[in-house]
């Protein structure tokens, strides 16, 4: 799976609370599962939940969320092409810890394609080669270059984004 390491990467790059203190960001990986039909091919999608966790958060949640959607438009595009999974997109849950002081939990759905084709080797056996697909890349806007954004007249985060996973 090469999403989650890519997703960390970007935040990690993005926000500046983790670009200090980048071990404030924990992610999991939960509820998998392979999805395969029955075919030519032994290709296969994963499908799992990603689930961050934001320790001792203290910024306005604008400054994650913003990179987060930016990266899911890119990336999963398919999660806001109806309003149903929109609704459902990203979730999230706030723990208060003190005064303008919290853990944040958010949780997205994500996929990953993965092709598998067949082939020989220079001995002549049989080999099987995976290949992470990347057909969910959509380019946006604001999804290549340099972007920062702004929380009133202040910088809050800043970001760049190019093509590609992994």
């Amino acid at each position: 799976m090469k999403k989650p390491h890519a997703l960390r990467a970007f935040l990690a790059g993005a926000v500046p609370a983790l670009q200090t203190d980048p071990q404030r960001l924990k992610m999991f990986v939960q509820g998998g599962n392979v999805v395969a039909r029955s075919g030519d091919t032994l290709s296969f999608e994963y499908r799992y939940t990603v689930r961050l966790v934001l320790l001792d958060f203290t910024d306005d949640l604008d400054l994650i969320t913003v990179p987060l959607l930016a990266w899911l438009h890119t990336y999963q595009n398919e999660l806001f092409q109806n309003k149903e999974r929109a609704a459902k997109a990203v979730r999230f849950d706030v723990e208060p810890l003190a005064d303008n002081l919290i853990d944040l939990a958010i949780e997205v759905d994500l996929t990953e394609a993965v092709t598998v084709t067949e082939g020989r080797d220079e001995q002549g056996r049989q080999t099987l080669t995976t290949s992470h697909r990347g057909e969910t890349y959509s380019p946006k806007p604001y999804a290549e270059g340099e972007y920062t954004l702004y929380l009133g007249d202040k910088i809050g985060a800043e970001w760049h984004t190019t093509q590609g996973i992994g």
